[in-house]
């Protein structure tokens, strides 16, 4: 080619690009814009129990997905279902009660999916009190979390007991120093891989009765919306649950692998590797079943439901006796393709 040609050629490249550039910072600008934006309530603290939403995030699973996802860590005074049907939020991981209790005060809620297959509440008992079934609590004694005491009574009848049936301690919603110190023999409620290695860590080893042996199972992390947001925004939902199915596959790869992600990320100050490797493992049994094997992670299990709605009206949480059918939906799971565990 000769010189002057190749003078040419650069420099009408050199133009192109000094044209182009702005048309591409405009095109990245108008993508930017173009995604959704979603505001999401996690159940609780930003840890293993949240790693699919903390992890779709920060791979950049939602932006692919055409989403702009805010995450609300679910601590002390935030109220997820509040925030939806305010509309200051769009989603949020709620305890199945919650949904109950708000249905039952009028709200219109959507339940799309759940993260846990079984309830992870528990009854913790000291090895050395001789509690190996919770029936064997009758003429223990048995600390009650202030928080627990509705849902502990509604556990006794099931037992066939009161708390007549034994000497019971208020203590609040932390506090683990009673059944360390020995002055009671088991703890009701605790979070099945939380207390109870605490508790083990201070020398005390304990055996960990899962409340939903006992006719108290439930679905927590159920990912709830208004009625009105999943007419209106279906493939917003999807993309949602795309991503975030993604990302649970990826924990069910490795739990450990997945907590040392949660503890190195800094998404929540304070976390504890080895306690959050030691939740993700235990966490596996109860985010899987039967139905998991069969329709895949994240589903929602009708007759565990049931249950749930039996119990919350035992309670006095609900004013009737309120049909889970009525809310609950997989109609935007089925779209999803889910590990199945």
């Amino acid at each position: 080619m000769p010189k002057s040609m190749t003078s040419r050629v650069k420099t009408t490249l050199l133009a192109l690009g000094a044209s182009v550039l702005p048309l591409l910072a405009a095109v990245g600008a108008s993508n930017a814009a173009d995604l959704k934006h979603v505001t999401v309530v996690l159940s609780y603290i930003p840890n293993v129990e949240n790693f699919g939403t903390i992890y779709a995030n920060a791979k950049g699973y939602f932006k692919d997905a055409g989403l702009e996802v805010e995450i609300v860590p679910g601590t002390s005074g935030i109220d997820g279902i509040q925030m939806i049907s305010s509309g200051t939020a769009q989603i949020a991981m709620v305890a199945a009660e919650s949904v109950f209790s708000a249905e039952g005060r009028g709200e219109h809620l959507k339940v799309i999916g759940a993260r846990f297959q079984m309830n992870p509440q528990a009854m913790t008992c000291r090895q050395d009190s001789g509690v190996t079934d919770a029936h064997m609590v009758k003429g223990k004694r048995l600390a009650i979390k202030q928080t627990a005491t509705k849902q502990a009574d509604v556990f006794l009848s099931k037992l066939g007991m009161t708390t007549k049936d034994m000497e019971t301690l208020s203590v609040g919603g932390s506090d683990i120093s009673a059944i360390i110190a020995g002055r009671v023999d088991c703890l009701y409620s605790t979070f099945a891989f939380n207390e109870p290695r605490l508790i083990e860590g201070a020398g005390v080893p304990v055996n960990v009765l899962p409340l939903g042996d006992y006719g108290l199972n439930s679905q927590p992390g159920a990912i709830t919306v208004t009625e009105k947001y999943l007419n209106e925004n279906k493939d917003v939902l999807t993309a949602f649950l795309t991503a975030e199915s993604k990302a649970w596959a990826e924990f069910f790869k490795d739990p450990a692998a997945a907590a040392k992600f949660m503890v190195e990320g800094g998404f929540n100050d304070g976390l504890d590797l080895e306690q959050q490797v030691y939740q993700a493992g235990r966490q596996v049994s109860f985010m899987t079943s039967e139905t998991t094997k069969e329709k895949g992670i994240l589903y929602l299990e009708p007759k565990v439901w049931q249950e749930t709605a039996a119990n919350s009206f035992a309670a006095k949480s609900t004013p009737t006796l309120i049909d889970p059918s009525e809310f609950l939906t997989t109609e935007i799971l089925d779209k999803v393709e889910r590990p199945k565990l």
